[in-house]
């Protein structure tokens, strides 16, 4: 089933003023190597136009996706390097559950600058002359991808509620992950790696969205000023409303 893949459309939610995000147009997931027929199927019939991947170029070098589309766009953000790196002192160690959280809360903190263009970029692909629909990932769908999803449906004129729902919902498919990654690791590591450190490291939280929105809100002034600083105008902007919202 696709939802081991964390694939879904995030479509159909409605804006603070009562217009409905339209379905069939934006797909989000994590990475698709392994393929049923059925799913493939299934992916085929949605006739995806993009598939837009997050991953650093590292992350794709490594690990070609599968994806069926007609056209694949690579628009990195390498957050990859950088989370193992602060994660690494800590993952084996006791009680260092809180701590994880913090390293997890900085890299979102850093994914507001290192994000921007990626974000730019997937924007004019959306409202480009035949871009939809288009599917977003990146290596488990919740991080980069939850990231552009937040801030698409922020943009569009969600509330945080809303937002954080269709954030949140990566940890339905997170945790089961979680339970099998920390059956192999705990074999591997003789029993020593702490379970709640893979399951703070894996999940997503609220407070990680709040840091994003937060800082967004404090250093640009809102979801707008911090598109537009990219290099977006207010025109594309309000295209991109037109396209993903219904009358």
């Amino acid at each position: 089933m696709l939802n081991r893949i964390n694939f879904r459309d995030y479509g159909g939610a409605s804006t603070i003023d009562g217009r409905r995000m339209r379905t069939g147009l934006l797909y989000r997931s994590g990475i698709l190597q392994k393929l049923s027929p059925v799913d493939r199927k299934h992916l085929e019939s949605l006739n995806i136009q993009y598939v837009v991947d997050l991953r650093s170029v590292e992350e794709q070098e490594k690990r070609p996706a599968n994806l069926p589309g007609k056209n694949k766009i690579s628009l990195p953000c390498a957050i990859d390097r950088i989370t193992r790196d602060r994660l690494k002192p800590l993952i084996m160690k006791r009680d260092a559950n809180h701590r994880i959280v913090e390293v997890i809360d900085s890299v979102y903190h850093d994914m507001v600058v290192m994000m921007l263009d990626p974000m730019v970029q997937l924007i004019r692909l959306i409202i480009s002359p035949g871009g939809l629909p288009l599917m977003i990932h990146c290596r488990a769908g919740k991080d980069r991808t939850g990231f552009a999803a937040a801030l698409i449906q922020w943009h569009l004129g969600m509330d945080r509620e809303t937002i954080m729902h269709e954030y949140l919902r990566s940890n339905a498919f997170m945790m089961p992950k979680v339970a099998r990654i920390f059956k192999r690791a705990r074999l591997l590591t003789i029993g020593l790696l702490p379970k709640g450190n893979l399951q703070a490291a894996f999940e997503v939280r609220e407070e990680y969205m709040n840091t994003v929105m937060n800082r967004i809100e404090k250093e640009y002034g809102g979801i707008e000023a911090y598109l537009l600083s990219g290099g977006l105008t207010k025109s594309e902007l309000d295209q991109l409303k037109e396209i993903l919202l219904e009358p």
